[in-house]
């Protein structure tokens, strides 16, 4: 996967997916409390990070999504017009590596703000939509661990990558 900055504004970035077609990553949050990535085909949102930083030196990975069900917008009146006669098919942009280039944004940013623990929490409704995602987060280097007092309420497991 490729990550190129597109101008000297570093939360303004492309990233490649496996087939080479490019997406744009936009940036909010304030750095200090919370982080959300946005990655961004045609205009239309095909995934998104959400992280909270707390307590100062630790990130929650809130959620992860890759969509897998997009219709873009009509980007003019005539393509608008065909699209009435024509049913779009949603795309499905899983599979793709976007998902791990959102997963190591967060891990670089949290290495640039001195972050020490990058810490989630895994439901069962998360591994149903995705049964392959504890081994993806065992493949980034964080460990698999027991539902623990910090973990949001109906944790299957928690991750945990230590950045010390």
């Amino acid at each position: 996967m490729m990550l190129e900055s597109s101008s000297k504004n570093s939360d303004r970035m492309i990233v490649r997916d496996r087939q080479g077609r490019e997406y744009r990553l936009q940036v909010n949050g304030d750095g200090e409390s919370h982080l959300i990535a946005k990655l961004l085909y045609r205009n239309s949102e095909v995934g998104m990070l959400q992280c909270v930083l707390y307590p100062p030196d630790k990130l929650m990975i809130g959620d992860i999504i890759i969509h897998g069900d997009v219709i873009h917008t009509p980007s003019h009146l005539g393509a608008a017009l065909l699209r009435l006669l024509v049913k779009p098919k949603p795309i499905d942009y899983r599979r793709m590596g976007l998902g791990t280039h959102l997963l190591q944004f967060a891990i670089k940013k949290a290495r640039q703000w001195g972050i020490k623990q990058i810490y989630g929490s895994l439901t069962q409704e998360d591994i149903n939509n995705n049964p392959n995602l504890v081994k993806w987060y065992e493949k980034h280097g964080f460990a698999i661990l027991p539902p623990s007092a910090e973990n949001i309420e109906n944790t299957v497991c928690g991750i945990s990558l230590n950045l010390e």
